[in-house]
């Protein structure tokens, strides 16, 4: 189980982290009894800034196909939109600038996903949380250029009153 589990960890937090707009050169995954391990290369420090364009109804379209466009590109007017001209009339553009996100903000959000979601053929829950693992967790560790990358996976036990 624990060689399958290695290459599961590896191929969720790729996926998980190019989802997320961080490209690697290379990641490895390796496992003991106790543990799995997974090693990435050519990690930026954060993901790239994105440029998108929504092409949106036509100039003079009716009022609830505009309110739509809005809706969906997150926009609250049609003053934040370009109009153009695509040689069968007049359109709007929702040009939406995203800024990229510090690769340890990413992490932070893939790793603790990765864990809650991860596929073991068999699983147990202990304590007084939802956590289901194939064994009880002692402790998670990631590492990003040396300074450990801080995320929660669970909520802490109730201790009781």
């Amino acid at each position: 189980m624990q060689a399958r589990a290695a290459d599961d960890l590896k191929r969720l937090v790729s996926e998980g982290l190019q989802q997320g707009g961080l490209s690697f050169s290379s990641a490895e995954a390796e496992s003991g009894p106790r543990r799995l391990v997974l090693h990435i290369e050519g990690l930026p420090n954060r993901s790239a800034d994105v440029r998108e364009e929504r092409k949106g109804p036509r100039v003079g379209a009716p009022e609830k196909a505009v309110e739509g466009f809005l809706k969906s590109a997150g926009l609250a007017s049609l003053s934040n939109c370009e109009t153009r001209n695509d040689g069968k009339g007049d359109f709007y553009v929702a040009v939406i600038e995203k800024p990229g996100a510090p690769a340890a903000d990413i992490i932070a959000r893939v790793v603790p996903e990765v864990i809650r979601k991860f596929p073991w053929p068999k699983s147990m829950r202990w304590g007084a949380g939802r956590l289901r693992w194939v064994r009880p967790l002692h402790s998670i560790l990631c590492v990003l250029d040396g300074r450990v990358v801080p995320f929660a996976v669970g909520s802490p036990p109730r201790l009781a009153p």
